[in-house]
């Protein structure tokens, strides 16, 4: 099958009859974390150039009756996000609750702060920066519901979302997408992408006309539909304040959820999904001329127009941050994971990215524009673990010890040949750039190229 044979899923009223249910009304809390998200004034006629305007309209526009409330939480932005906020905050309709943090936190404080004041028995996490399709609560509920029944385990449900697209554009196997393995350091996303086994007549939940059928993951990420009774049980959001990026916030989340016996789930239906419009990144997102083309539902706005506003270069909004520090951000966060669930994982992860990144300029994230030279990239891979390292030994729970993490750099430095990482940082939130982790001299960089 090639992927011109995805099947368009028309969200007509034989869809809309079988996701909504009475007994799931007002089931559904939204959450949304936000931080410097409004960077246009509303009172200067471009709220709706904001992309929290448009997670929010889409969010306010959702039918089936299932969306109770919104939980926006506000993580100290400096922007024009108060003055958004309370704009909606005034309307009719399905209520936005706002909150706002003291001061910047991060990505998890203002989620764990939202789910702690949401009142649905579902939490539909999304980002501030997304376009939701009209049926994504009613559909997720109904699907949930219908898991719950059959499992009382399933406790989260992902939904797709696509980069800066309306629909799949990608086939993959199923066994590539939504996985998780510590011990090996093994992880896929692919949400954005259709299951190569679906074909052009995908399995049905229940029925001719209902939602594709979902399929057991071991990792969800950003937009999911989560029992917050379960959220509860797993400890809510992993602490990731020392990651500007908290790229990875949802590998923690997944681990924690399973740990406690939840059972998770992915439901590739694109009538569930979001568009991510990714806000700030250039990017290497590949554009689709029938998706730019279209009209996007509430917001009746052309889809280029929004992809154009958010290739926009800009940091301090979101967890964007600049590409010279996502390199060792992104290597080191995931290796504290690894290496704080399996050793082994951790060895694994670091010798990957060595081969992957270092050696080869592999970028594992197309918001990435550019590949750094090679220096660049053996230094951002040793900051990276230096950061991990740390962050497992003193902030982590449970932690490893000092000595733990010491032999398993010098394991690691040692099969690829790099001198000790030392002198790891006394402060979690310390810069890669002033890690003192004894960088090789140019000459043996470029041998080893």
């Amino acid at each position: 099958m090639t992927s011109a044979q995805i099947p368009r899923l028309p969200a007509d009223d034989a869809f809309a009859r079988a996701v909504t249910d009475a007994d799931l009304s007002e089931s559904v809390s939204a959450v949304l974390a936000t931080y410097n998200r409004c960077p246009y004034d509303p009172r200067a006629g471009r709220l709706e150039d904001n992309p929290l305007s448009w997670a929010l309209d889409t969010l306010r526009g959702q039918r089936g009756g299932t969306l109770r409330e919104i939980v926006v939480v506000d993580d100290g932005s400096t922007d024009h996000t108060p003055a958004v906020l309370q704009h909606y905050r005034a309307l009719p309709g399905i209520p936005v609750r706002p909150l706002r943090l003291a001061e910047h936190a991060g990505a998890a404080a203002a989620r764990n702060a939202a789910t702690a004041v949401a009142t649905g028995r579902w939490l539909l996490f999304g980002d501030d920066d997304c376009i939701i399709a009209p049926y994504t609560a009613a559909a997720a509920a109904h699907t949930l519901a219908t898991l719950q029944n059959r499992n009382p385990q399933a406790a989260a449900l992902m939904m797709p979302f696509y980069y800066r697209a309306l629909r799949p554009h990608e086939l993959r196997p199923l066994d590539g997408i939504g996985k998780l393995d510590p011990a090996s350091a093994t992880f896929t996303t692919h949400f954005h992408t259709w299951p190569a086994e679906y074909g052009s007549t995908p399995p049905r939940l229940a029925g001719q006309h209902d939602v594709v059928a979902p399929f057991e993951v071991q990792l969800i990420a950003g937009t999911a539909l989560i029992d917050a009774a379960a959220l509860h049980r797993a400890g809510g959001f992993a602490d990731l304040s020392h990651w500007s990026s908290s790229y990875s916030d949802h590998l923690h989340l997944s681990a924690d959820l399973s740990d406690t016996g939840a059972r998770l789930y992915h439901c590739p239906d694109p009538r569930l999904g979001a568009a991510h419009l990714k806000w700030g990144a250039v990017g290497r997102y590949r554009l689709h001329d029938d998706d730019l083309a279209a009209t996007v539902p509430i917001l009746g706005r052309r889809f280029a127009d929004l992809v154009a506003l958010a290739a926009q270069p800009r940091t301090d909004t979101g967890c964007r941050i600049a590409e010279d520090a996502f390199h060792p951000e992104m290597i080191g966060s995931f290796f504290a994971f690894f290496a704080g669930r399996s050793l082994r994982g951790g060895l694994a992860w670091a010798r990957r990215c060595w081969t992957d990144f270092v050696e080869n300029g592999q970028i594992y994230s197309s918001a990435i524009a550019e590949t750094p030279p090679y220096p660049a990239r053996v230094t951002a891979w040793r900051a990276g673990l230096a950061r991990g390292a740390h962050q497992v030994i003193h902030t982590l729970r449970p932690n490893r010890s000092a000595a733990d993490m010491t032999a398993l750099l010098a394991d690691i430095c040692a099969q690829v040949g790099q001198p000790l990482i030392q002198d790891l940082p006394q402060n979690a939130a310390v810069t890669a750039g002033r890690l003192a982790v004894h960088q090789p001299s140019s000459a043996s960089e470029e041998r080893n190229r």
